[in-house]
């Protein structure tokens, strides 16, 4: 952001439409803080971030959300496709390498959602096991699973990444994850 009137105005509308979307204030000082915290960031991705915080938070507290939140919105969003064609892409590399390497690959995915469900929903064992009517099911599935994932930007494959894990599904049950193929 540029620190001129119309970036700061925009800024401010953002935050106070937060703010008042989720029943909380934010003060001229925490305004000015959250300014300089964000000001690497474009306008256009604080704007995004806030449009996405406003269809998609689900956290009531804090009332307003944190700077943190904010980045962590915007750094999911930065680059990505939508999640339907990134989902749609993503199972095309899957049955690339299914078709390269059969049912005994392991290849290792770039994409987090896509090596987490390769690894702990289906296998390419069971694919290769699959006709064909059962991969147009597996394509729709893939795809629906995916989506699911991306739907917060703070995922719990990022979580475990950061981490140095990747839990496996008794501990994703402790966790409250309530994805499909998880029971």
């Amino acid at each position: 952001m540029k620190d001129n009137k119309v970036d700061k105005g925009m800024f401010a509308q953002v935050m106070y439409g937060l703010a008042e979307d989720f029943g909380g204030t934010v003060s001229d000082n925490g305004l000015l803080l959250r300014f300089d915290a964000l000001k690497e960031y474009s306008i256009k991705q604080i704007r995004i971030a806030g449009t996405w915080l406003l269809k998609n938070r689900k956290v009531t507290f804090p009332a307003v959300p944190t700077t943190k939140e904010i980045i962590d919105v915007i750094e999911a969003t930065a680059g990505k496709l939508d999640p339907k064609a990134a989902a749609n892409l993503e199972c095309d590399k899957v049955f690339k390498k299914l078709k390269e390497f059969g049912r005994a690959a392991l290849p290792k995915f770039l994409d987090k959602n896509t090596a987490y469900l390769m690894t702990y929903r289906w296998t390419f064992e069971k694919l290769g096991m699959m006709d064909a009517e059962e991969l147009k099911w597996f394509r729709k599935d893939f795809m629906e699973a995916y989506q699911d994932m991306e739907q917060s930007p703070v995922s719990l494959i990022g979580v475990a990444e950061k981490a140095g894990m990747l839990p496996a599904h008794d501990k994703l049950k402790q966790l409250g994850f309530k994805g499909k193929g998880i029971s």
